[in-house]
């Protein structure tokens, strides 16, 4: 039974259901056979005694066998019905996926041999509509159970689990299981906050993005967001920065620091850094050079209290609050620099732009401050964010995605569960954060606020910084 066999009956892989039902029915169908050969020798007309007694005891013995395969035949059906209707969830993927990865007729996608050991599978329920299911690797490779998602996805398209799909395909790290997340796409996992109060959390280093997905700062970096106009990328981004604001000010000048070039709805804000009235940018880089002289500071605390302590002492362990450095529209931004500085000011030029940037992404995150960039599109061009602040920035989120813009974002095999032609809505997107949780892509919907979100952000800029 543990051997991968070309010519297995269909049944061999059924449900536990179908096959109580088909044993029961079968042994009904041999229940009704005995009674009719008792029927036919009970009518068979003989004279001779000795064949008379030979023929009543055949009878008797039919009888007693019908009535036998009957009461197991009603015992079987019965049983079946009860497993139909009492079998978990888990258990019934479990045995839709055994059937289409082991059956011969359903074209062998793990391209099994005769007599090759069968993969071991096992289904878990990790929370409503979700469920992973493990396929250990035996006689075939991890590579080709990765190639399987879409076999898994056929395999659970029945009545009552067509909603459920593949969301995200993992392996541990000694390559023996492949992991598959199975969703139920069709729930909505979003939150909805009818006042801000609602977004206060008890925990502020994680900052709220549906149920059960939160982004983690004790173990994540800053944050790229990307998504075209109108996709809810700046409104995600608030919801993100009320949850900072919220928990207000600590005593190592925390900062929340909105940095809007566009000069559009956030610049009316206080506290909100934009252009001069020149149309420069010198004020946003004196921003910028501030949050970086913050982060040394920071950084100083945490050593000195690190040597008295004898151990690493962490941001959230010293009472300190995370510090957010939001640039509404990187590329908007990078263009008003020149690219080379002038005699008066030799430090205004895009290269001290991004010197400041790549300093405060890849050296901020252990003084808890982050930057959070926004860009129209994950773009590769010269005017694209560069490489290695792509990289360097492990939580990533691009709304309203498309796979080519998600490719620029993640690497393909991150994204080969998620060509499904969904349809994607403001505030939908793509989300991974490297916090050992969230490190696969997975879909995601930001909070839904109905309450004056900018009034709002306003007032809690104000309280901020009072």
């Amino acid at each position: 039974m543990h051997y991968y066999k070309n010519n297995a009956p269909i049944i061999r892989y059924a449900m536990p259901d179908t096959k109580l039902l088909v044993s029961g029915i079968c042994n009904l169908i041999l229940s009704g056979v005995s009674y009719l050969f008792k029927f036919l020798f009970s009518i068979m007309p003989v004279d001779m005694e000795l064949l008379k007694t030979a023929l009543n005891w055949l009878v008797n013995m039919f009888n007693g066998i019908g009535i036998t395969l009957l009461v197991i035949g009603i015992i079987l059906v019965l049983t079946a019905v009860i497993v139909h209707f009492k079998m978990p969830d888990k258990a019934r993927i479990r045995y839709m996926v055994r059937k289409v990865l082991y059956s011969y007729e359903y074209g062998n996608p793990l391209h099994l041999k005769d007599g090759e050991r069968l993969p071991k599978i096992k289904c878990k329920s990790d929370e409503l509509g979700v469920f992973t299911l493990t396929v250990k690797a035996v006689s075939c490779t991890v590579e080709d159970i990765q190639n399987i998602s879409s076999s898994i996805s056929s395999a659970l398209n029945k009545k009552g689990f067509n909603q459920y799909a593949v969301t995200q395909t993992s392996s541990d790290i000694a390559f023996n299981d492949v992991f598959f997340r199975i969703e139920d796409v069709t729930i909505d996992r979003s939150l909805t906050f009818n006042d801000v109060s609602e977004m206060k959390t008890d925990e502020p280093t994680k900052l709220k993005v549906q149920q059960s997905t939160e982004i983690d700062l004790t173990t994540s970096g800053s944050i790229l967001v990307a998504g075209k106009t109108r996709s809810g990328k700046t409104t995600a981004i608030v919801s993100m920065l009320i949850g900072a604001l919220q928990c207000g000010r600590d005593d190592y000048n925390s900062e929340v620091i909105i940095i809007d070039p566009k000069q559009a709805e956030l610049s009316r804000l206080p506290h909100v850094v934009t252009l001069d009235e020149g149309g420069e940018a010198k004020g946003i880089l004196k921003a910028m050079q501030s949050f970086c002289d913050t982060i040394k500071v920071r950084q100083k605390v945490l050593n000195d209290l690190s040597e008295q302590k004898g151990d690493a002492v962490k941001w959230w362990d010293a009472g300190m609050h995370v510090s957010f450095l939001f640039i509404d529209e990187y590329v908007s931004l990078r263009s008003l620099f020149p690219n080379k500085p002038s005699k008066d000011n030799p430090d205004y030029c895009l290269a001290t732009f991004e010197s400041l940037l790549r300093r405060i992404v890849t050296m901020g995150a252990s003084a808890g401050c982050y930057v959070i960039i926004s860009i129209a599109e994950a773009s590769v061009s010269e005017g694209g964010l560069p490489a290695m602040l792509r990289s360097a920035m492990s939580t990533k989120i691009l709304f309203k995605p498309t796979l080519d813009e998600g490719r620029l974002m993640w690497d393909s095999e991150k994204l080969k569960d998620f060509n499904n032609g969904r349809v994607y809505n403001a505030g939908d997107a793509w989300f991974s954060s490297t916090d050992g949780v969230h490190d696969n892509v997975s879909y995601v919907h930001f909070p839904y606020m109905k309450f004056k979100v900018y009034a709002e952000l306003g007032r809690l800029l104000q309280a901020y910084y009072k």
